[in-house]
């Protein structure tokens, strides 16, 4: 019984690239025209011709068919971006807290 080939993104990639002569950085210059706006206004998600892009700061760091969950946005919104619920390096939440005046 053979085993069938699995072939990752990054050999895509580099098959486009190399066998079938694809300009890779021009279409990574043409997407950057296209997310820059919106990294400029530092969302997380934004639709762009039918699919979305997914940002990580000034990051693309996907595009996606589906619009991304709404819990993905509070998650990293949290501590990452904006900075509203960050906590020092040995600070405990008050779930941790309580969770540890509740333990005896």
């Amino acid at each position: 019984m053979s085993r069938t080939v699995t072939i990752t993104d990054h050999a895509l990639v580099r098959w486009l690239q190399r066998a079938r002569g694809i300009d890779m950085e021009a279409l990574r210059r043409g997407l950057a025209e296209q997310a820059q706006p919106f990294a400029d206004a530092c969302v997380k998600h934004a639709e762009v011709g039918g699919v979305w892009f997914v940002f990580d700061g000034p990051r693309l760091i996907t595009v996606t068919p589906d619009k991304p969950a709404l819990i993905s946005t509070i998650r990293n919104d949290r501590a990452f971006s904006n900075k509203t619920n960050a906590r020092s390096e040995g600070e405990m939440g008050w779930t941790g807290k309580k969770r540890r005046r509740n333990h005896k």
